[in-house]
C-alpha cells in the first residue's frame, strides 16, 4: 500500500486584509465615496499594519468631529484618545506640517498681501486650535515677496515684550524692506486689545524712520480675521 500524502493545512489570510483591499480600491476607483472615518482608518494602516483601525477611527472622529479638528489637534488630546499611540501623534504632526507647508508655497509664489486668501489660509492652518498666542513676523523683499516667516514671541503678546530694534536687526539681516506682523487670539475674537494697538502703534512708528514698512497686524481669530491697516489704525 502506498503511503497517503499527508493534508496540507490550509493557511487562512487575516481577515483584516480583504477588507483593507476592498477599501483601496474604492479610494482608487471613487475617493469621494469614502467617509471622513474611512479616510482615516485608511490612514493608520500605516501605523498599524497588522490591526483593524475602523475602531479607532471612529473614536478619533467621534472626538474631534472633523477631520481637520483632527489634523490639527494637539498632541495631549490625541494622547488621550484610547488606542493611540506615539506613532499616531507623530503620523499627524507629519500630515498637519505637510499641510502648513502646502500653504506656504502659494503665498511663496506671489506678491504678498496681508488681506489675501493665500496668506489668511496660511495662517489659519497655523493657528487653528492653537491654545497659546503666537507672534509671527513676515519679511518680505522690495517687490513684497516673501523672505522668511519668523517667530517672534510665544504666550501673552504686549508692547513690553515686544521690541522694534530686534525686528528691525532682523528685517536688516534679511535684506527685508517690509513686514507683516500676525498673531492669533484663541479666544477666537479677532478684535485688537489696547495692548495690541499701542504696540503695533510703537513698531510703526520706529520702522517708518527706517525705510521698513509695517505693512499690516493681522489678527486671526476662530472664523474672522482682523487687519489694523485696513481699519486705519496703523
Amino acid at each position: 500500500m502506498g503511503m497517503k500524502e499527508p493534508k496540507q493545512k490550509t493557511i487562512k489570510k487575516p481577515h483584516y486584509l480583504g477588507h483593507r483591499e476592498r477599501m483601496r480600491k474604492r479610494l482608487v476607483s471613487c475617493p469621494a465615496s469614502l467617509s471622513d472615518y474611512e479616510l482615516v482608518e485608511m490612514l493608520l494602516y500605516f501605523v498599524f499594519p497588522r490591526k483593524n483601525t475602523s475602531e479607532l477611527a471612529k473614536r478619533f472622529m467621534a472626538h474631534f468631529g472633523t477631520v481637520r479638528n483632527l489634523v490639527f489637534s494637539e498632541k495631549a488630546a490625541l494622547e488621550n484618545i484610547e488606542g493611540a499611540g506615539k506613532s499616531c501623534v507623530i503620523l499627524l504632526s507629519v500630515l498637519r506640517e505637510m499641510f502648513v507647508r502646502a500653504s506656504l508655497d502659494d503665498v511663496r509664489k506671489t506678491t504678498v498681501i496681508a488681506s489675501s486668501s493665500e496668506v489668511i489660509d496660511y495662517y489659519k492652518n497655523i493657528f487653528f486650535n492653537m491654545k497659546h498666542e503666537q507672534l509671527r513676523i513676515m519679511f518680505l523683499n522690495s517687490k513684497n515677496l516673501l523672505i522668511a516667516d519668523e517667530i517672534l514671541q510665544e504666550g501673552t503678546i504686549n508692547q513690553t515684550a515686544i521690541y522694534p530694534r530686534t525686528i528691525v536687526q532682523r528685517a536688516f539681516e534679511l535684506g527685508a524692506a517690509a513686514i507683516i506682523m500676525v498673531h492669533n487670539h484663541p479666544s477666537g475674537d479677532p478684535h485688537p486689545s489696547r495692548q495690541d494697538i499701542i504696540m503695533t502703534r510703537a513698531l510703526n512708528d520706529v520702522t517708518s524712520k527706517l525705510d521698513i514698512v509695517l505693512l499690516d497686524h493681522l489678527i486671526i481669530g476662530k472664523h474672522n480675521v482682523f487687519s489694523m491697516k485696513e481699519h486705519a489704525i496703523i
